[in-house]
């Protein structure tokens, strides 16, 4: 019969530490990564990086990165306090959702295409002008 309490206790603590951890932990996160966001959007806009397209490609990446802070992190920051209206509302969550996925994989494509500048610019002599970077 202890062991049976004993496990029910177990349980109730590692529910309550990730509820904790559910309703703390994203306030960090966004956080940091709002204040890194912006600090790579106001270092990238310089004057003296934008005839770079590598940085603009980056740019781009802190932007979308930016609103998935925005419709991830912050929504999850609101579920661990019970405020959530994505959990009330289709056409909310189904929007969140849709935010999302496309910035995510922007930002995760927009690193790419940075990441194919620099190699093309590095070992071929060749780099992507500024307005094809500008355009995609």
């Amino acid at each position: 019969m202890s062991s049976n309490s004993s496990d029910a206790i177990l349980i109730a603590n590692l529910l309550s530490i990730s509820t904790e951890m559910n309703r703390y932990f994203p306030i960090l996160i966004f956080l940091l990564g709002t204040v890194g966001n912006i600090l790579n959007c106001l270092a990238l806009s310089q004057r003296t990086l934008r005839s770079n397209p590598c940085a603009s490609f980056f740019l781009a990446s802190s932007f979308s990165n930016l609103i998935t802070l925005i419709s991830g992190v912050a929504i999850r920051l609101l579920a661990g306090w019970n405020a959530d209206l994505t959990d009330t509302n289709n056409w909310i969550c189904k929007i969140r959702i849709f935010v999302l996925f496309t910035s995510r994989t922007a930002a995760s494509w927009l690193i790419t295409f940075a990441t194919i500048d620099r190699w093309l610019s590095s070992s071929i002599d060749l780099m992507i002008g500024v307005k094809l970077a500008r355009r995609s």
